[in-house]
């Protein structure tokens, strides 16, 4: 039993047990709120305060002398930063501040950067852009396509310079990869948008495929592609035509074909230059 065990533990991926460690943190984040939002009116105005700030303190002292480049201290000091933005949003309740969802995002993204910066986590940085992506959606601006692009750009890029360096986390930089993507698949549907869109994307493509980065960032800069190239000849030919879905599924299909055929070698090779 215990040689099928420790076969087992080997088999999983090392990114399973911190994505585990991190879901099960969160959950259990999410339970503690959950509980004291239900048994809110019955909580004094102290104890309100107290709770997210002692939660705040325990975190970040624990995550001192755990050491913040071990497993352990990396989720405490995650909690750090929930525990920031869960004070915040008591302050916004209790003093009833009128402040909206953006304003609120923004404060929290703001007092996470400090952390961030000190505790050097991977994780933090990924709520601090999550934050500032909230912040750019919920605030409107004629601009909103550049703020968004332009931002998760410079995380991507940040992103991937550290996997190359230290060759970890291969898939993370997809979390920003992804909202970059949607920004130009949402501003390529928009009148004028298309052929910006459409060459940002083919630029992060090329970029894909001379770096070996796989088929998961090709073939995602391949799918926004396609949602482009379709909507573009909906606007000229009747969407529902029996022939042009058949088009349409051609399209989907031989992108998914270039894609398996470009990326097919790239992890051998990839393997055999690491």
């Amino acid at each position: 039993m215990n040689k099928n065990t420790s076969l087992f533990r080997l088999s999983l991926p090392c990114w399973s047990i911190s994505l585990l460690g991190l879901t099960g943190v969160a959950l259990l984040l999410s339970g503690i709120v959950c509980f004291f939002a239900y048994n809110w009116e019955k909580i004094g105005l102290v104890l309100k305060f107290s709770l997210p700030l002692l939660g705040l303190l325990g975190c970040a002292v624990s995550a001192y002398f755990k050491g913040l480049s071990s497993n352990t201290g990396k989720v405490l000091s995650f909690s750090c930063g929930i525990f920031i933005g869960i004070f915040w949003a008591v302050y916004g309740q209790v003093y009833q501040t009128g402040s909206f969802v953006y304003e609120f995002l923004g404060v929290w993204a703001l007092c996470l950067l400090p952390l961030a910066l000190l505790a050097g986590n991977r994780w933090i940085w990924l709520l601090w852009a999550g934050l500032l992506n909230g912040y750019c959606c919920y605030l409107s601006s004629e601009y909103w396509f550049w703020q968004i692009f332009l931002f998760n750009t410079l995380c991507f890029a940040f992103s991937e310079k550290a996997y190359f360096q230290k060759k970890q986390g291969p898939l993370f930089s997809l979390f920003f990869l992804i909202p970059a993507l949607w920004a130009c698949l949402i501003n390529g549907m928009e009148n004028d948008g298309f052929w910006v869109s459409f060459c940002l994307v083919f630029l992060l493509a090329i970029y894909a495929y001379a770096k070996k980065r796989g088929s998961t960032q090709l073939g995602l800069c391949a799918f926004v592609v396609d949602c482009l190239l379709i909507d573009i000849l909906s606007s000229y030919f009747h969407f529902f035509s029996e022939m042009w879905i058949n088009f349409y599924l051609l399209i989907f299909g031989g992108s998914a074909w270039a894609v398996y055929m470009l990326t097919s070698g790239q992890s051998e090779r990839g393997q055999a230059h690491d």
